[in-house]
């Protein structure tokens, strides 16, 4: 078991008032998926400025570089970890927001 998972087995058994648990508990993810939201929000601007500054959308930016086109500039490999980065996240608060219900 994780330490996260011996943490949340330790305050349910430690805890009286169910209500008043999921109540505290809700409160963290907030936490994690505002945080998160947070620095999509700033991935998607970095992303803003390069399509901006080479003329090119992400998506045609990661056909080009996966196919080898744009060479090994640092830029691009920038450009391809703000968009894994991106995506990552993107994922991640779909699965929080599909756990929510």
């Amino acid at each position: 078991m994780s330490a996260i998972a011996e943490k949340i087995h330790l305050i349910e058994q430690l805890s009286t008032n169910s209500a008043a648990t999921g109540q505290l508990l809700d409160k963290v993810i907030d936490f994690l998926v505002e945080k998160d939201r947070k620095k999509l929000v700033e991935f998607r601007e970095k992303l803003a400025a390069l399509e901006q500054q080479y003329a090119m959308s992400t998506a045609e930016f990661q056909r080009r570089f996966d196919a080898g086109e744009l060479g090994d500039a640092s830029q691009w490999f920038d450009w391809d970890g703000f968009a894994a980065l991106a995506a990552s996240l993107e994922a991640k608060l779909a699965v929080a927001e599909a756990g929510r219900g």
